[in-house]
């Protein structure tokens, strides 16, 4: 509340004149003069043509002592009692009611030279303030479109799919902080994929395969968002990064036989193992991915045939169980013995299994990234993975003959060009089949030379 330092100022009316038949006048009124607490003002529009003055409310208040009377009419802008801060309220407020005036007699002027009089609603209409124009829409936000575009995902896609959408939202962020530039779909070119490639073979430090799956889903997303009219560019279909061959392993026979006969018992993390290597052969009798194996319910057992459709895929998935070790495991699964566990904890738990079994042969590891090839030798069990289990059944199923249109009905694979990663040739096959081709050709000239020169070692 402003404090009452004056008397309240008599009022008067301001006489605006204008070229025209009749002389207008707009006049500002408070509504209670000797208020002391802000009071509404409010104007007389008096045509003087005869017709009834027209009471037009401005939408304002004032304390009445800082009300400025006689022929000013307007907020008081210079005193004691006017701080800077109520100096600056009171020249807009001023502004304000000059605007009004100013507006009301174009009005009253503009139909006077139509030969018409305003009514009072045109009057009142006149006073109201210009509607602001609207803001221009933002632009749209490539990362704030791509949230939206995961949670569109997360209802039809599989949860797989939808965390890598959410792991490539989060290296665009870190992208985008860490060259200090806000991302915009003009700038999706391919000098921003070079850049962006760069980032994460070198900051980052991803690898091929981890790389090529980004830029899969993003190509995605973004012809989702040309689709949408968020952008007109395309550069993106002329990105390109080439997926290496997984590195992922299949365990022989020997080593599938030492991780069945390992003894776990008697150790302080028994039953987390043996539930983990239950659910490792489980892939490595049927083939399933960990994530088929983790859904697996009693319902999907029919008989002899284990039927399901993939969760990767949405393929059906049918795998014959006769004479299969895979059949006791189910049981146990079934009966609650044997329970779903995290893909990560899997995968420690059986390196463990693994390296109590002594899968400890070097292996090699490759890792590409860009033009750098690493090779690394690890103990074969520290590059053990649940996708080791699903290799495993491929390559002893091919070993063992069965052929591989039968092995891709169970997997589930729709061609071969995707089923081959898969296969294995183990040392022992190599040359089990070569011998068994070769040692049986007879020809007349197997041990000679062209010439007639002994082979080396045959004199």
């Amino acid at each position: 509340m402003y404090p009452r330092l004056y008397p309240t100022l008599a009022l008067s009316y301001l006489h605006v004149s204008i070229n025209s038949q009749f002389m207008a006048t707009v006049s500002f009124h408070l509504k209670d003069p000797k208020a002391e607490k802000p009071t509404t003002i409010y104007i007389w529009f008096n045509p003087q043509n005869g017709n009834d003055r027209v009471r037009i409310y401005t939408g304002e208040k004032i304390l009445p002592i800082y009300w400025a009377g006689g022929d000013v009419q307007q907020a008081r802008v210079k005193g004691r009692d006017i701080d800077a801060e109520l100096k600056r309220t009171h020249e807009t407020l001023n502004l304000n009611l000059a605007r009004m005036s100013k507006r009301l007699l174009a009005c009253w002027n503009e139909c006077r030279s139509q030969d018409t009089l305003p009514s009072a609603a045109q009057l009142r209409e006149a006073i109201e303030p210009e509607a602001a124009p609207a803001a221009p829409a933002p632009p749209p936000r490539p990362l704030i479109d791509l949230l939206a575009y995961k949670e569109r995902h997360a209802i039809t896609r599989r949860p797989n799919t939808v965390k890598a959408i959410g792991t490539l939202y989060n290296h665009l962020d870190r992208y985008e902080q860490h060259r200090g530039k806000t991302l915009t779909y003009e700038g999706f070119t391919k000098k921003f994929w070079d850049d962006f490639a760069a980032y994460l073979l070198d900051t980052a430090r991803l690898q091929d395969n981890s790389i090529a799956k980004l830029l899969a889903h993003l190509k995605h997303f973004l012809g989702d968002a040309h689709e949408s009219g968020h952008t007109t560019l395309q550069d993106y279909k002329r990105w390109h990064w080439k997926r290496q061959d997984p590195d992922v392993l299949a365990l022989t026979r020997a080593e599938l036989s030492a991780l069945e006969r390992v003894d776990l018992s008697g150790l302080s993390d028994t039953d987390r193992l043996e539930n983990a290597r239950a659910l490792f052969l489980i892939s490595c009798y049927t083939g399933l991915r960990f994530s088929d194996v983790a859904a697996l319910r009693p319902e999907h057992q029919n008989g002899e045939w284990l039927e399901l459709r993939a969760q990767k895929t949405k393929e059906k998935l049918t795998i014959p169980l006769r004479g299969n070790p895979a059949v006791p495991l189910l049981a146990r699964l079934w009966a609650g013995l044997v329970h779903p566990i995290a893909n990560q904890n899997l995968n420690a738990y059986i390196k463990d299994v693994a390296r109590l079994a002594g899968i400890d042969t070097p292996t090699n590891h490759d890792e590409h990234r860009g033009s750098l090839h690493t090779s690394t030798t690890h103990p074969k069990y520290e590059l053990i993975s649940t996708h080791t289990g699903r290799r495993t059944f491929v390559t002893l199923s091919l070993e063992g003959r069965l052929s591989w249109e039968t092995i891709m009905k169970a997997t589930g694979h729709k061609d071969f060009k995707s089923f081959r990663r898969y296969i294995q040739v183990t040392s022992d096959r190599l040359l089990t089949e070569f011998a068994s081709v070769w040692s049986k050709q007879e020809h007349a000239t197997s041990n000679v030379l062209p010439g007639g020169s002994p082979l080396p070692g045959t004199a």
